[in-house]
This record gives structure tokens, sequence and C-alpha cells, in this order.
């Protein structure tokens, strides 16, 4: 189970505009909100950021790293495995997603 991060208030914001696009004109929502309304268009058609999806494609290739160490390397070591694929990621990212998705990990302060 993971620990889900609040979204930013730019896109609470796109999806306040997307469900009340009905009643107003999206225009005025985005000044009234303070968002670009370029921004809201890109987020209907890819709502997920890149950072996020980067962050996704990540996790899959960590479990896979912490699964194949039978549940006992930790992050500076899992970081070291990304590496060794080529992978290029810092050890406080693997750190925080390993956290986020409570994957055991052992302290990155070397």
């Amino acid at each position: 189970m993971s620990k889900k991060k609040k979204p930013s208030k730019t896109r609470e914001a796109y999806k306040f505009i997307e469900a009340h696009s009905n009643e107003f004109s999206v225009n005025n929502m985005c000044q009234v909100l303070g968002v670009a309304r370029a921004g809201y268009y890109a987020w209907l058609t890819d709502p997920i950021s890149d950072h996020a999806q980067e962050d996704a494609r990540l996790l899959k290739l960590i479990r896979a790293s912490f699964i194949a160490s039978h549940g006992i390397y930790g992050a500076p070591r899992i970081l070291h495995d990304l590496r060794e694929r080529g992978e290029t990621c810092s050890k406080h990212r693997v750190a925080r997603l390993m956290l986020l998705e409570r994957i055991a990990y052992t302290s990155v302060s070397e």
C-alpha cells in the first residue's frame, strides 16, 4: 500500500476546472484560480507529469532489485544496481521512492 502524495494546487485547480467546465467558462476559471489556460488543456491530454511517470518506471526497477536481493538490499545497494543498468538517478530519489512505497531501506547518508 503506497502513501499517496497530495496533488499540487495547480493540479487541484485543473481538476476543479474540469469538474465545473459545464457551469463556467474555462477562461474565467483559469483567471480566478491563477492558472494558465494552456496548462489546463495540456493537463487534459496528459494528466500525469513526466516526473511521476519516471518515478513509476524507476519504482519497477527498484522493486525488481529488492526482490532479486530477497529483501536484503537497501537504498545504497539498489542505487548501485540501478547505476550498473545505466540508470541515472540520485540516492535520495531511490530512498524517497522506497520510503513512499514502504519498501525497507537503510540510511543513505554516506
